[in-house]
């Protein structure tokens, strides 16, 4: 027992240069003598070490200690800036006209499923598209996803930029490039399907519902951080990160944050289910939570996933089943 405690500390040690939040299995020669089939542990507060007897392996979760460039961070807010430019080019000023925003493919609902009524569709549908564009029109998909790269003007663009590079910094510091590039799409998806549904008469354009996804993301992985770390010192840097995100919140309930003549409050809500969603999928639930639930993580994991497919399920079915477009 004594030369597997050794092995182990070893093991816990190495842990440490590992990548950020990965599981590494490290399996070892003897036999391991626990009665407890998976034991969980949380060393120096974010160490999660899993020891399974059976299968003789150890598995060690830890942040990585090297310096991290948020890549998937920096690449979204240029291209957001680079995409704001282009809008101006087009444009050919900074007074951005509707026709403009729906050449470049804002969320605009006519452009995204047939007119409600036949005669209506006689009588606009060629207009129509020539105004969205003839790629796949009626049924534009894409105005899901592409209104997250637009912005109405720099000072839009900025109030969604500092957020989104606080929060997606830290994520990614914590998840990766390609799981914050997942959550993020996920994020703008459900923000726009909700403005959709809510405001199907509306264009709309801005990264904010995305933004409150990952702030939703980020204040949810800290809240439970918060659990799981004993030194006070760290606790207490956690609770004044927590406290960064929330003046965006409040500017976006009471303030138009988005300078768009409205704040869409729709895609704010759905932007943040997504963030709740995600949050149970990805974040480690502190044991209190786990202990509770019969391989509780893994429940909780499976509960979020089916969530997630469930949600875009329904809302795209009701999106395109029972919202009517009109234009009269």
């Amino acid at each position: 027992m004594l030369t597997f405690n050794k092995k182990i500390w070893t093991k816990i040690k190495d842990g440490f240069r590992l990548p950020p939040n990965q599981f590494v299995s490290l399996a070892h020669t003897s036999h391991l003598d626990l009665p407890i089939l998976l034991e969980k542990h949380n060393l120096a507060d974010d160490t999660l070490v899993r020891i399974d007897p059976q299968q003789d392996t150890i598995q060690i979760k830890t942040p990585s200690l090297e310096p991290h460039f948020p890549i998937f961070t920096m690449i979204i807010g240029m291209f957001n800036i680079f995409m704001l430019i282009a809008v101006y080019i087009a444009e050919e000023g900074t007074a951005i006209t509707s026709e403009t925003w729906i050449k470049m493919g804002c969320k605009y609902v006519p452009c995204m499923k047939p007119l409600y009524s036949k005669t209506e569709q006689e009588i606009f549908n060629i207009e129509l598209k020539s105004q969205c564009q003839s790629f796949l029109f009626p049924y534009q998909f894409f105005r899901f996803f592409t209104p997250v790269f637009l912005h109405g003007d720099i000072t839009h663009l900025l109030s969604n930029l500092i957020y989104q590079v606080l929060a997606g910094t830290l994520l990614e510091g914590k998840y990766g490039k390609t799981t914050l590039g997942i959550s993020y799409i996920l994020f703008g998806f459900s923000a726009n399907i909700m403005s959709s549904l809510c405001n199907p008469k509306t264009i709309s354009v801005g990264a904010s519902g995305a933004v409150y996804g990952l702030l939703f993301l980020c204040t949810i992985d800290n809240t439970l951080r918060l659990f799981t770390i004993t030194n006070i010192h760290d606790k207490i840097i956690q609770f004044f990160i927590m406290l960064l995100v929330i003046p965006y919140f409040i500017l976006s309930i009471f303030f138009d944050v988005d300078s768009t003549g409205h704040a869409d409050h729709a895609a704010h809500i759905g932007g943040a289910i997504m963030g709740i969603l995600v949050s149970m999928y990805l974040c480690d639930m502190p044991g209190f939570i786990t202990t509770r639930i019969p391989n509780g993580e893994k429940q909780i994991h499976l509960l979020a996933l089916i969530s997630i497919i469930g949600y875009f399920v329904i809302t795209l079915l009701i999106f395109y089943l029972f919202i009517p477009v009109h234009l009269k």
